[in-house]
C-alpha cells in the first residue's frame, strides 16, 4: 500500500490526483521511474545500476499484484489484505506470510523499501 500511495502522489505532483483515483495499477510503471529521478538527483555514489532497476521493476511487478484488484487472473490467491485458502485447504494470513517473491533479502528489495519511504515523505508535502 505504501508503494502504490508513493506512486500516485509522484503521479500528482504537478497534474492533480483525478486520473489516479480508481486504481491499484500505478506501481509497475512509476517505481522504476521514481528510482531513475531519485537517483539522478542524488548525484553521489548512489546512483542505481542496470540491474537494481530490472530487479525494481520485477519487484514492483509483484507489488502490483498483492492488490486483490490486481489479481494475475485466477493463478494468484495471496494478496496484502485479506486472508486466502490454499488449494490444501490452508488459510494463510497477510501480516503472517512472507510473500517469498518479494522477501528475497537481496539488496535491490532494501533499496527499494528506502525509496518507497523516501518517496512518501517528499511527495506528500
Amino acid at each position: 500500500m505504501a508503494a502504490e500511495k508513493a506512486c500516485k502522489a509522484y503521479l500528482t505532483a504537478g497534474s492533480g490526483h483525478d486520473h489516479v483515483r480508481k486504481s491499484h495499477a500505478y506501481i509497475v510503471r512509476t517505481l522504476p521511474m521514481i528510482a531513475r529521478d531519485y537517483y539522478a538527483k542524488a548525484n553521489d555514489s548512489n546512483e542505481i545500476s542496470r540491474w537494481e532497476i530490472s530487479e525494481i521493476k520485477r519487484l514492483a511487478r509483484e507489488i502490483q499484484l498483492l492488490a486483490p484488484a490486481c489479481k494475475e487472473g485466477d493463478l494468484r490467491e495471496d494478496n496484502s489484505e485479506y486472508p486466502w485458502e490454499d488449494a490444501q485447504g490452508n488459510v494463510s494470513i497477510p501480516c503472517e506470510y512472507t510473500f517469498p517473491k518479494i522477501d528475497d533479502g537481496n539488496r535491490a528489495i532494501i533499496r527499494l523499501i528506502r525509496l518507497i519511504r523516501t518517496a512518501a515523505e517528499s511527495y506528500s508535502r
